[in-house]
């Protein structure tokens, strides 16, 4: 085969794949609807964000809680039932939560309650158990507490940070002489423009 007749077909197929990402969907913003959420929906959660319209599942979820990698840990497709270190207990529009196996120091832990055609997210700082119930959340008809479609759990990566750094015996003796060598050179030159 020709180099010849080979470059065209190779530029023909990245013009086909830049074409394409470039016309790709992005996933639309969360949409927010008039209910919102509060604390006192997901007992334990320091903070909430929504009510959102649509499904958790299909929907980006970075940003939320400023975090940008959230990814599932655990799902219950139901208002009760048991997955991996997640429990819930309840029937319909409320009921029990509890976690196992979860590292708050390592990892962001957030709570996404769906139900209706709405969901809301909570987030967590250490507690592992509490009660849910689904007033953070809308029906179809707009009014709050549908029953529960499903209880996710998801996590993200705390940033890691570096201890603050200290200065090595060299870099502080160095400082040290440096300060030394200045002020004996100050000297000096004062005793010079005092004999002027």
């Amino acid at each position: 085969m020709k180099l010849s007749s080979l470059v065209p077909s190779v530029l023909a197929a990245a013009g086909v794949a830049v074409a394409s990402s470039a016309f790709s969907p992005a996933q639309a913003a969360l949409t927010s609807l008039s209910n919102s959420c509060s604390t006192s929906n997901l007992s334990g959660s320091v903070a909430c964000e929504g009510t959102f319209a649509g499904n958790d599942a299909n929907q980006d979820l970075g940003g939320l809680f400023g975090v940008d990698a959230w990814s599932q840990l655990f799902k219950v497709d139901s208002d009760s039932g048991t997955n991996g270190g997640l429990n819930v207990t309840g029937g319909g529009t409320s009921g029990g939560w509890s976690l196992t196996n979860i590292d708050f120091n390592t990892s962001n832990i957030m709570v996404v309650l769906k139900g209706g055609n709405s969901f809301s997210s909570y987030l967590l700082d250490g507690v592992t158990s509490g009660s849910w119930n689904t007033n953070g959340v809308v029906k179809g008809n707009g009014r709050p507490g549908p029953d529960l479609s499903h209880f996710t759990v998801y996590q993200a990566p705390k940033p890691v940070t570096d201890p603050e750094a200290v200065p090595e015996p060299l870099t502080i003796l160095g400082s040290a002489t440096a300060l030394g060598i200045g002020g004996l050179l100050k000297r000096q030159q004062s005793k010079k423009n005092n004999k002027a």
